[in-house]
């Protein structure tokens, strides 16, 4: 490779080579098919086995190195209808490190989390639900490869994005299959700068001192400062949506700044109360930001 190359060509051009290896190769069989010092070359596969972009096993006095299901060249936005199977593969076939590895590898290959909440993860939350109800999944296994798919949330925001003041938001889940939902559009939020506050599912808690509740949350995690806090509630029937819309009406006008309220929830079209409604989370970020900008 010679001289001057950079971190992004190093790994594209290891993802090459131990793409091609079956068994993996050693530290100095990859620094004499790269054309790199083995010295440099060790420092990149240490970095990068952190990340989860390389793998190492020991053999005997050698470290071999090798490339797990999830890493790979990727390029967006071409390649995230490329991600929505494989993710999915790898969350169904139960090998996490893999999931995480792919994770990681979208992540230093240029994609958008928010891109990666709504493009694969939802999806495949989805699709286990789809597969629970068909009687292809148990509940034990359901509920591990969602905690798959939770951990791998966390893999969302790395190198960690600092939060920008003017961009607060609460999600809440009105109910309790909403819960993963609300974690993965967190992932999506923080991604984009957001400070997300996120007290769980809230559906025991729905009560007629709600207001007071959402008041006494606001003045812990906000103070009205500028910019926009939005409140964004995930599933709920009518009924339910319809409470919490009063709720909120009801501390708006107790309390400074702006609040604004969204429902990410089967609504058939009509707003219920909130500012905005819909089953698309996609539709919900692009509206938060579109909020922020006009704060």
């Amino acid at each position: 490779m010679g001289y001057g190359y950079g971190e992004e060509a190093v790994r594209r051009r290891l993802v090459d080579v131990l793409g091609a290896s079956e068994s993996g190769m050693s530290g100095t069989e990859l620094a004499s098919e790269m054309g790199i010092s083995r010295i440099t070359l060790a420092k990149y596969l240490m970095a990068f086995e952190q990340r989860g972009l390389v793998k190492s096993r020991p053999a005997g006095n050698v470290t071999i190195w090798y490339m797990g299901r999830g890493a790979g060249v990727y390029t967006f936005p071409d390649d995230y209808f490329r991600i929505e199977s494989a993710y999915l593969d790898m969350v169904v076939s139960g090998d996490a490190e893999d999931v995480f590895s792919l994770v990681q590898n979208c992540i230093h290959s240029g994609a958008r989390p928010a891109r990666l909440v709504t493009e694969a993860v939802l999806p495949a939350l989805d699709s286990l639900d789809r597969m629970y109800d068909e009687g292809r999944l148990g509940g034990l296994e359901r509920a591990l490869l969602r905690d798959t798919i939770s951990r791998s949330l966390h893999y969302m925001n790395r190198p960690a994005t600092h939060p920008t003041p003017t961009k607060n938001c609460i999600l809440l889940a009105a109910e309790p299959r909403e819960v993963m939902t609300c974690r993965a559009a967190a992932a999506a939020l923080r991604s984009e700068g957001w400070r997300v506050h996120f007290p769980g599912d809230i559906s025991a808690l729905v009560d007629v001192f709600f207001d007071l509740d959402l008041r006494k949350l606001l003045g812990r995690v906000w103070k009205g400062t500028p910019g926009v806090m939005v409140l964004t509630v995930f599933g709920g029937d009518g009924e339910a949506l319809q409470f919490l819309a009063g709720s909120v009406d009801a501390v708006r006008k107790g309390t400074p700044g702006n609040i604004r309220l969204a429902f990410c929830s089967r609504t058939e079209g009509k707003r219920m109360g909130a500012d905005v409604a819909s089953e698309s989370l996609a539709d919900i970020l692009q509206w938060c930001d579109t909020v922020h900008k006009s704060a």
